[in-house]
């Protein structure tokens, strides 16, 4: 089971890791807001045809939920996905890609802290070790050529949106494990897209009537592949292997092992871009991968102990003394 759930967390990082290299060859042909709404709107889509296909509904068993619930559907496709999605992007038109991208490896740091406050989730001393490690490492990779930390007078209000994204992404972590058992993963994914793309439309009808001139609309080939790709990827597949893991994981184990998606981009980024890896990277890759081996693996030795072994005992004695009687 726990190993399920880390390949689920696995997946969902290398998808986002590709959807890093995809986001970057659209920026420049189409406006990011723009992007977004449609990765939403149409991934929402593909997923409520596939509800659909297998005979079930986008409404299905929605009655049953209570007030917490809906809340929880709330704050996930509108604090956790949607407007994060719309701070980082107007953050990063007011600060460079480098330093945008260190402070976004924050979500990680918040979604831990997150879960330790609301959730009540704990980790032991040797997770936290890997935990540590992987956090020092995937920050390696991101500080390539950022000259080792962030200018926040020039970067100034750019950095602000883009680590206000950063807390949002990792706040989402929290109602996305309170509804893994509530909601059908499918359902649940489908719901937060659609809710998130309702949530960007009226600034997208904004930009479209008062901001038409400004907006980015340039799309080329790259868009053509790059941008189906990257909705299948990152918003469909992506989103359904996290909230699967949720399932199977518990929030700060989840949050910990997306911290490995500077280890995807940085892959990618050499295959499609032609980008470099520099030796501080590779270092950064190692103790990342040993971080994220030594926090998931380390609570599976506890959790074999505890099953079966008790009950024979418990149940035997009774046995005996009902005989007896």
């Amino acid at each position: 089971m726990h190993l399920r759930g880390t390949g689920y967390a696995l997946t969902a990082s290398l998808m986002f890791g590709f959807g890093v290299v995809l986001a970057k060859l659209l920026s420049g042909e189409i406006d990011a807001v723009l992007v977004a709404f449609l990765s939403l709107s149409i991934g929402g889509l593909l997923l409520t045809g596939f509800l659909l296909f297998t005979g079930n509904s986008l409404f299905h068993n929605l009655s049953v939920l209570n007030r917490a619930d809906w809340i929880n559907i709330f704050l996930l496709s509108c604090i956790g996905t949607a407007l994060p999605l719309l701070l980082i992007v107007a953050g990063f038109t007011r600060t460079s890609a480098l330093e945008g991208g260190f402070i976004l490896q924050l979500n990680g740091m918040a979604a831990l802290i997150f879960a330790l406050l609301l959730l009540h989730e704990r980790f032991r001393l040797r997770q936290g070790l890997g935990i540590l490690l992987l956090l020092v490492g995937s920050t390696l990779v991101v500080l390539k050529g950022s000259q080792g930390g962030v200018d926040w007078k020039s970067g100034g209000l750019g950095n602000l949106l883009i680590l206000a994204g950063a807390i949002g992404l990792g706040f989402g972590f929290i109602p996305a494990k309170r509804l893994s058992e509530r909601i059908e993963t499918l359902q649940l994914t489908a719901l937060r897209l659609l809710l998130g793309a309702a949530t960007l439309l009226p600034i997208v009808v904004f930009q479209i009537l008062f901001e038409s001139q400004s907006l980015l609309w340039q799309p080329s080939f790259t868009s053509l592949w790059a941008l189906p790709v990257y909705i299948l990827t990152s918003f469909c597949l992506g989103y359904l292997s996290q909230q699967a893991g949720f399932r199977l994981l518990k929030a700060w184990e989840m949050a910990t092992i997306m911290q490995t998606v500077p280890l995807f981009s940085t892959i990618f980024a050499v295959l499609m871009l032609h980008d470099t890896i520099t030796p501080l990277q590779a270092v950064g890759g190692f103790l990342a991968v040993l971080g994220g081996i030594i926090a998931s693996l380390s609570d599976r030795k506890p959790t074999l102990i505890v099953p079966t072994a008790v009950t024979p005992f418990q149940q035997e004695p009774g046995k005996d003394h009902a005989h007896h009687e």
